[in-house]
């Protein structure tokens, strides 16, 4: 699991476990134990997570010897009891079959790989771009294409779709589609994938060799697809709190960042919050942390004080 993908599972856990009605008290008893028992999941995860790290490292100099030993985990994993493992059993299979799929594809032996694929239903996303990786190696470039079409939204698909081009090559095409991604991406300067982007345009305008594959999602722990996001999301966490806590928002239901300075280059964050039957619009300040009510219909920005003196 990559970490933007971490972060975002063990945001989630805390905040499923740390909403509460009433804002004096964060924490009842009851929230207390739920958020000891999610701690105890996020521990097991971190666990897994260390250890399949050290497994890539290893499969660096040893893919065989690794491989032996992702098939005695998947054993271990299918015969765990421990109460908070078994939590996550699910994504430790599926981490451990992707893994399996990654090693084989990087030792040549793409239909092995297909197969620890087809242990998954999913089709789409990261899974559907390793299909694709597989079958242009296999030269079944009509297979890889159905998979390439049947990615979706996700972080690299259009990358996936040039390196595609590029192994097939057709360099207009793949140009074509870098620019278009680098333009309609610009929001995400900060992911890998886009930076990657930047990359293969300036190869392909140096007349340089195309591609000949299309890139293997790796679910390596330690890839970063977004060097700022761990930073950005110590953020948001503690813009959530202090959003939560406020007397308008009791009855919070969900939180939406629009903007976030990562991504636009100004100096705070634009929430929405839906509480209640109501949405709610907030700029955040990502140094000082002020909140200010921000009116999206009339784009006027005022102080919490004056915001509340007028409603």
């Amino acid at each position: 699991m990559k970490k933007l993908q971490k972060v975002t599972f063990l945001f989630f856990l805390l905040l499923i476990s740390c909403k509460n009605d009433k804002p004096d008290l964060f924490f009842d008893k009851e929230h207390e134990k739920m958020h000891q028992e999610d701690e105890k999941i996020s521990e097991a995860f971190t666990n897994f997570e260390n250890l399949l790290n050290k497994l890539y490292i290893e499969s660096e100099k040893n893919p065989d010897k690794v491989l032996r030993k992702v098939d005695s985990l998947l054993i271990v994993n299918k015969n765990e009891k421990d109460k908070y493992i078994s939590q996550i059993k699910p994504n430790i299979n599926r981490s451990l079959h992707s893994f399996k799929a990654e090693l084989f594809y990087k030792i040549g032996k793409y239909k092995e790989s297909i197969n620890e694929l087809n242990t998954e239903d999913n089709k789409t996303g990261d899974a559907a771009i390793a299909y694709a990786a597989n079958y242009v190696k296999l030269k079944d470039f009509k297979s890889a294409k159905s998979f390439i079409d049947s990615i979706g939204t996700c972080n690299g698909n259009y990358y996936a779709l040039g390196n595609y081009y590029e192994s097939i090559g057709d360099k207009i095409s793949a140009l074509k589609t870098y620019k278009y991604n680098l333009e309609e991406d610009k929001s995400r300067k900060h992911f890998i994938y886009y930076i990657w982007t930047q990359k293969r345009v300036e190869e392909l305008e140096k007349n340089k060799p195309l591609l000949n594959e299309v890139f293997f999602p790796t679910g390596n722990p330690s890839f970063e697809i977004c060097e700022i996001c761990n930073v950005d999301n110590k953020k948001r966490h503690k813009i959530t709190q202090l959003l939560i806590k406020m007397p308008e928002n009791q009855d919070w239901s969900s939180t939406a960042i629009l903007e976030s300075p990562y991504d636009t280059g100004k100096g705070y964050y634009w929430i929405r919050v839906e509480a209640g039957n109501r949405e709610l619009n907030y700029y955040v300040d990502q140094k000082t942390f002020e909140i200010k009510y921000f009116n999206p219909k009339t784009k006027t920005v005022m102080t919490l004080e004056d915001w509340r003196k007028g409603k």
